[in-house]
């Protein structure tokens, strides 16, 4: 597992992952901090057809509302394969899978917005108590993204419910009042 910083976001990058991206390509002739900014995108991009920064903007924004933070918002992304061994949720990074549910555990309440990439097509719904977090329930990555789904889980609101960017947006509203 590497982690890179990019902004707000901090990106947790399985080897696999890495290893990959670099055999087909992407990351030869590039920078890695460009790799990194790509690759953090691509999370944002999987959740939703985000066209423009500015609608991650957006997204970060409502987040940042909703979760009563101001400019010390952070967003904490576990970017890996996902699997089952023994019924359990777990990501690919290196020889022995590792648990989604630990990894939440383990960053939850660090940062305050949790976003997972990392295939779930059990529909594991994780156990999440104070950061913001949207989990797939089902493939990620370009070849599944109109077909990805995610659920959001937003702990002190009681909200836990199929992710929908417009939804999202409207809670804003009714955090500022």
């Amino acid at each position: 597992m590497r982690i890179f910083q990019s902004g707000i976001n901090t990106l947790h990058i399985s080897n696999q992952i890495l290893r990959e991206h670099g055999k087909f390509g992407t990351f030869r002739d590039v920078p890695l901090d460009a790799n990194v900014r790509y690759l953090t995108w691509r999370a944002y991009d999987d959740l939703c057809d985000f066209n423009k920064s500015e609608d991650v903007s957006k997204f970060q924004d409502a987040c940042r509302v909703i979760s009563k933070k101001g400019d010390d918002f952070r967003v904490g992304i576990l970017y890996a394969h996902g699997t089952y061994l023994f019924g359990k949720w777990c990501y690919q990074d290196g020889l022995f899978p590792k648990s989604v549910q630990r990894w939440i555990d383990k960053y939850d309440g660090v940062y305050d917005l949790l976003l997972l990439q990392v295939c779930n097509p059990r529909h594991v719904k994780p156990v999440i108590k104070k950061s913001i977090a949207i989990v797939p329930t089902n493939a990620v990555g370009p070849l599944w993204k109109d077909d990805v789904k995610h659920h959001i889980v937003i702990p002190g609101r009681n909200i836990d419910m199929d992710f929908n960017l417009e939804t999202l947006l409207s809670m804003q509203g009714e955090h500022l009042r």
